[in-house]
């Protein structure tokens, strides 16, 4: 099983960027938290987090919030993008259920494959950390003093075993649907092309939206409920604000189990503001996004939600800052402890995104070198490609400006029913930072291949497999 695992690796390489992109990513957050526990354990740090009067077991939690904030968002997308892989290479292992493989080795080779890419990526997401281990600390401890100061970084082996560790678990426990998946797949695979199977959704996947929706409405029920029984009594403020971001992260969880019939529908309908007739490679662009519903979805979800998750909290932390100084209260709160459990999210999302546009890098060539059969000019190649981003870009922002808005908008109402003079701020600042990101990576992913069929033999393009 082994062997066939590296053999299949070695044949084509490109299919598995996705899912080490992502390890890499996660792999890298993991090693500056371990870093960072075994700096408090010298004995500087233990002098200075003693001087404070902490301990190093509190300061320590810094290290539990990046491990938190990094797997859970990287189980999300690795488990897709090594999915969308299984799905790119179907036919191959419906070619091993013909040699005689049985599902249970064709899920035994899936999981080696998985955990040999993060393996990989695990050792290179420690090399890119190596430089930003200092920066790291010094970040992690301003946490917990609120205050400029710097411990020597750890410079020991046992992070980076730490690292090694924690991302295949978190590798291994995603890898668990996509091998499942795999095993299941029949062998007449192999003797027809794969293609997109469904449009809709299977069944298992609505009763995970039922369940997610009778849970938001539950939430709204007790949102509402709060704005009536909430009063001027001390520290309920913090209460207002876990329920906005609570209401918000269920809004989040609900959209992305419904994405695959969302984010196409979304697409169809606000992109049809432009005719076929007056722009041609806008139509085949919004065509493709329609057609390939879990492609389009996995394109947009993660940039949706990165946007969402930091206009919710930075907007939530906006609002309540103007009403305690509209009220008249000095002290500026916190942004730190955001930015740290925010980022790893927002750059895995946004790797997660990337990941899932270069897994159909030679399905896009391919079409991209059809099209150009068909008489279409280099300029119309590039502005199918230029259109597509920009619908996935747009339809990503909106979904979360809008998210963002509803739980700001919750935040607003519910403090200002324990008495501050709030209104609904957006911090624009972060969510277009992320959003430019996004969508740089995402234009970036989609002229690599229409580049490609510009550049090649379009027939040799076409028949490739």
């Amino acid at each position: 099983m082994i062997r066939l695992a590296l053999a299949e690796l070695r044949i084509d390489v490109r299919l598995w960027i996705g899912p080490l992109l992502v390890a890499s990513v996660a792999s890298a957050f993991v090693y500056l938290a371990a870093v960072y526990w075994w700096t408090l354990g010298t004995p500087s740090g233990a002098a200075l987090i003693e001087s404070f009067g902490s301990t190093v077991d509190e300061a320590r939690a810094g290290s539990y919030v990046v491990y938190v904030s990094t797997a859970i968002p990287a189980i999300a997308v690795l488990g897709s993008t090594s999915a969308a892989t299984i799905a790119a290479f179907a036919t191959r292992i419906a070619r091993w259920r013909l040699a005689g493989a049985t599902p249970r080795q064709v899920r035994a080779v899936v999981t080696v494959q998985v955990l040999i890419v993060n393996t990989i990526g695990t050792l290179l997401g420690i090399a890119i950390a190596l430089p930003l281990r200092q920066a790291a600390v010094d970040l992690l401890v301003r946490m917990v003093t609120r205050g400029d100061y710097t411990i020597p970084a750890d410079g020991s082996l046992a992070p980076a075993l730490v690292a090694l560790a924690g991302s295949t678990l978190v590798c291994y426990l995603a890898s668990f649907a996509p091998a499942r998946r795999a095993a299941r797949i029949p062998a007449v695979h192999a003797v027809r092309d794969s293609v997109e199977a469904s449009k809709t959704m299977p069944v298992s996947r609505w009763i995970v939206v039922g369940i997610l929706v009778f849970v938001l409405i539950q939430q709204v029920i007790v949102t509402v409920f709060a704005t009536q029984t909430l009063g001027a009594d001390s520290g309920v403020e913090s209460a207002a604000a876990t329920l906005a971001l609570t209401l918000g992260v269920m809004m989040i969880a609900t959209i992305g189990a419904l994405a695959p019939v969302l984010v196409p529908a979304l697409i169809r309908l606000w992109t049809a503001i432009v005719p076929p007739r007056f722009a041609p490679s806008w139509f085949i662009a919004r065509h493709s996004a329609i057609e390939h519903p879990r492609q389009a979805s996995t394109a947009v979800m993660p940039i949706s939600i990165g946007i969402a998750l930091y206009g919710i909290l930075f907007g939530i932390i906006a609002t309540w800052q103007n009403a305690l100084h509209a009220a008249g209260f000095a002290g500026e709160l916190n942004t730190i402890d955001t930015y740290v459990m925010l980022t790893p999210a927002a750059v895995i999302a946004v790797t997660g995104s990337v990941a899932s546009i270069l897994l159909t890098t030679r399905a896009r060539t391919r079409q991209y070198a059809l099209i150009r059969t068909a008489g279409a000019p280099p300029r119309t190649i590039v502005s199918i490609a230029l259109a597509e981003a920009v619908s996935y870009s747009i339809t990503a922002i909106g979904l979360g400006l809008a998210v963002a808005y509803a739980s700001v908008l919750t935040a607003a109402g519910l403090l200002a029913a324990t008495g501050l003079p709030a209104t609904p701020l957006i911090d624009f600042r972060q969510m277009l930072l992320l959003a430019g990101i996004g969508i740089i990576a995402v234009l970036t992913s989609l002229l690599v291949p229409a580049l490609a069929a510009i550049r090649g033999n379009p027939r040799d393009t076409v028949a490739m497999s």
